[in-house]
């Protein structure tokens, strides 16, 4: 899975043609924080248990990468301050999750998904200017699933015009690197979240971002 953060919206995380892919252990990170969000969003809390367990030790083996990340061009001190942040949010992870507390989980899952992110910012393309737009994306996307997780009507809002703003200045340049269907399918989606403010139709529209992205890479 490639993904993106962008400091704190959505850093691209994807591999630049002149350096070294991101590190399998950061791609795993990135899977299993997913994998705890989307867990923790429904509080299916034994799923939850295992996406933060498959997170724990793809962070174990980060401590490893500083050579690689160092080598991509990335900054000796913010490797150490991503690792550090790291630990911390796995912490809080585990204590959310004793607590069976929806809310708390959910947010510290969306803090790993970034901090995955920061990790594999040195090897992110400097050229391409429409990945980092699909992570963007994506990052809204799960934001309307917070919110609607924390109950939070406007932050939902917010994000859904922000993410209708920016899929209507991207869609006409995915035209010629994206099946036609993907993008209706992103338009029906939109208009389902929109219309319903469901969790399961901000989840799919985070599905069909995914789709979307893994179109365009096999192109």
């Amino acid at each position: 899975m490639a993904w993106m953060p962008a400091a704190a919206v959505a850093m691209p995380l994807r591999a630049v043609a002149a350096s070294a892919a991101v590190p399998p252990a950061v791609r795993e990170l990135d899977a299993a924080a997913l994998a705890l969000f989307d867990a923790a969003e429904t509080g299916r809390w034994p799923q939850a248990r295992a996406a933060l367990d498959r997170a724990r030790q793809a962070a174990a083996e980060v401590g490893a990468l500083e050579a690689a990340y160092t080598d991509a061009g990335g900054e000796l001190h913010r490797f150490y301050a991503a690792k550090n942040a790291l630990g911390g949010d796995l912490i809080e992870a585990r204590t959310a999750l004793a607590a069976k507390d929806r809310r708390w989980l959910v947010s510290v899952a969306d803090r790993l998904i970034a901090r995955a992110g920061e990790l594999a910012l040195p090897f992110a393309p400097r050229a391409d200017a429409v990945t980092p737009r699909i992570e963007t994306l994506l990052f809204l996307a799960r934001r309307m699933r917070r919110a609607l997780v924390w109950e939070d009507p406007v932050g939902y809002r917010e994000a859904q015009r922000d993410f209708e703003s920016l899929w209507k200045s991207l869609r006409g340049e995915l035209a010629t690197s994206v099946d036609a269907k993907r993008l209706d399918a992103l338009d029906a989606a939109l208009a389902r979240a929109a219309r319903s403010r469901t969790i399961a139709d901000a989840r799919a529209l985070h599905d069909a971002v995914l789709a979307l992205r893994a179109d365009r890479r096999t192109r």
